[in-house]
């Protein structure tokens, strides 16, 4: 046989020894940044990176949850890290902003394969706030009676606050804190903001909810695409929780590396979802209209 021809039969062979590996090859996968359009969920997870029921892991997400009890207080803090910034996300009851629409906060979640969810401002039931969500504007108005702090989170994923935001404060804010080139994806208005580059801030105002002890929740940016969901028990009657201030100084010590902490609808809004299932207890639970949520960008094919 000649030579030539003893090669190629050895190429032949190798290559029909080789099909079998070919064929069962694991699927390509890889993590793709997620559409921007609000009505576009997240990527479903996979079942092996579920350790448990509420810590998860995929090449493009981890969530870790942890219980802890401050003195008798149960508290909880959902840790996030996230590959892409599409990922931290919000969602509306209906998908709507004009229709007054709530929902079981885990009927949400699940809706958009959130990983981690919590909810937002409840900002429907106000008439006035700064509301983009998705990168769509659908309300700017300030009231002078309820000051609030807006919460920016901007499309490479960092979060700002703007403390008892106003139109002028806010065309500031775009002008000479927001980094060049960047644009605001997701805002709310509730706060305040109870930690600053780790420094728990004082609080002025008279609200009920701000003075009283209350069960409470707060996102919280720790570091690049790293967050954190933190809540903490109460009670409907104001006889357990943390006021404001012991809220804000809690989570500095958890995390002195805290960009931002900011204060959500708390007491019967609560809600800190991981794996589409509620984490905690909460007394006084209603429905809600809107989420901020982490998913999942890993996707096999």
């Amino acid at each position: 046989m000649e030579k030539g021809n003893v090669i190629r039969w050895i190429l032949i062979a190798i290559m029909i020894l080789s099909l079998p590996f070919i064929v069962t090859s694991p699927a390509v996968a890889e993590i793709q940044a997620l559409d921007l359009d609000q009505t576009v969920p997240g990527n479903p997870t996979i079942e092996s990176g579920w350790s448990d029921e509420e810590n998860y892991e995929d090449p493009s997400i981890t969530v870790t949850t942890e219980h802890m009890k401050v003195g008798k207080l149960p508290v909880s803090i959902v840790r996030i890290k996230i590959a892409d910034p599409s990922q931290i996300r919000t969602a509306m009851s209906d998908n709507n902003y004009d229709k007054t629409v709530y929902v079981k906060a885990t009927v949400l979640a699940q809706s958009v394969n959130a990983v981690a969810a919590v909810n937002g401002d409840f900002f429907k039931y106000f008439d006035f706030g700064l509301t983009i969500r998705q990168g769509v504007m659908y309300r700017e108005i300030y009231s002078e009676k309820y000051m609030r702090d807006v919460l920016v989170i901007d499309d490479q994923g960092d979060l700002y606050g703007i403390k008892q935001a106003t139109a002028e404060k806010y065309q500031t804010f775009l002008a000479e804190t927001l980094p060049e080139g960047r644009s605001v994806i997701n805002t709310f208005t509730l706060g305040p903001v109870l930690v600053e580059n780790g420094e728990p801030q004082e609080f002025t105002t008279r609200e009920f909810q701000y003075r009283y002890k209350m069960q409470r929740v707060a996102i919280v940016q720790t570091g690049e695409l790293e967050y954190a969901i933190v809540e903490c028990d109460g009670k409907a009657d104001a006889t357990q929780g943390m006021t404001l201030s012991d809220f804000g100084e809690f989570i500095a010590e958890q995390f002195p590396e805290c960009r931002i902490a900011y204060n959500l609808d708390g007491g019967g809004s609560t809600n800190v979802i991981v794996g589409g299932k509620r984490i905690h207890k909460n007394p006084n639970t209603r429905q809600i209209c809107d989420i901020l949520y982490f998913a999942s960008a890993w996707t096999e094919e």
